[in-house]
């Protein structure tokens, strides 16, 4: 349960950081280049592998690292984004309500995992609550319209990503060596798109500032955790994946609502706070049956 925790806590950093960096007007594209490269160190280092050991990595572990690794760096600008215009709390719910993709892929190709009912009943109050929680009214505003789909789009593409990181635990990622590697392979190809995206940069030398480079670090090093810790916890906790994914997810989910409407005092109108209700409950009934 450590792991689960340690994943958990980097997640809700992540959204943390993201929401102050706002304040000190940095452009979210800067940090999340850094965080690529400080993620990808910590890999390599964590690893304890040579660069030859590296080299000779299995041509399977690549694909799946592509995918997952262009995948997290757009839905982490996306994260930031949504995080400062739609709020933290619908944001987190929506990115991190995502499980349901993972959880169901898991009873599919994990013989450990199995189908139930409670599952299906979770998979639908998962839904809902994330319907109710990013719910605002229409509006003609085309900027507007935009933010309101920012949160479904992050459920999609987070899910098809979580589904790509159990699919690499459960078909070649067996120990906290191998977790480590996987990762430094995910994060260095999302930071090779990082390299392309400096030369996109108007003003390159924006990106060498202080507060932009310390929030760069933070994210790396809290996002280096989420994926680490989320694969071995995964390992660990071997009975179940599918409910680790969940409960996992939901833990960010009503870790962050809690600061979110704490510390920041985010509005969420009444149809919202019902959705956030049913999110509670969801990770209430994950614990009971777990």
């Amino acid at each position: 349960m450590l792991y689960l925790l340690l994943s958990i806590l980097s997640s809700l950093f992540i959204l943390v950081i993201f929401k102050i960096s706002g304040k000190y007007n940095i452009k979210v594209i800067q940090p999340i280049i850094i965080n690529y490269f400080v993620a990808s160190a910590l890999g390599y280092f964590i690893s304890g592998l040579s660069p030859k050991e590296i080299m000779a990595v299995p041509t399977t572990w690549i694909w799946p690292g592509v995918l997952i690794a262009s995948l997290y760096i757009f839905t982490f600008f996306l994260i930031g984004y949504s995080t400062r215009k739609a709020g933290m709390a619908l944001t987190t719910i929506a990115s991190k309500m995502s499980f349901v993709f993972p959880m169901f892929f898991s009873i599919l190709i994990d013989p450990n995992d199995n189908y139930s009912n409670t599952k299906l009943i979770l998979l639908i109050m998962a839904v809902v609550a994330v319907l109710l929680s990013v719910y605002k009214k229409r509006t003609k505003s085309i900027d507007s319209l935009f933010i309101i789909f920012l949160p479904f789009i992050l459920f999609v593409l987070m899910g098809f990503a979580d589904s790509l990181v159990k699919f690499a635990q459960n078909s070649f990622v067996k120990s906290e060596n191998e977790s480590s590697l996987f990762s430094f392979i995910i994060f260095s190809f999302a930071a090779l798109w990082g390299i392309m995206l400096i030369f996109l940069q108007k003003d390159k030398k924006e990106i060498l500032q202080p507060k932009v480079l310390i929030t760069g670090l933070l994210l790396g090093i809290f996002n280096f955790g989420s994926l680490y810790f989320l694969i071995n916890a995964l390992n660990d906790l071997t009975f179940n994946n599918s409910l680790v994914f969940a409960l996992n997810n939901m833990g960010v989910v009503l870790f962050s609502i809690i600061i979110a409407l704490t510390f920041f005092k985010e509005k969420v109108t009444n149809l919202n706070k019902v959705g956030i209700a049913l999110s509670i409950i969801t990770f209430g009934v994950i614990m009971f049956f777990l």
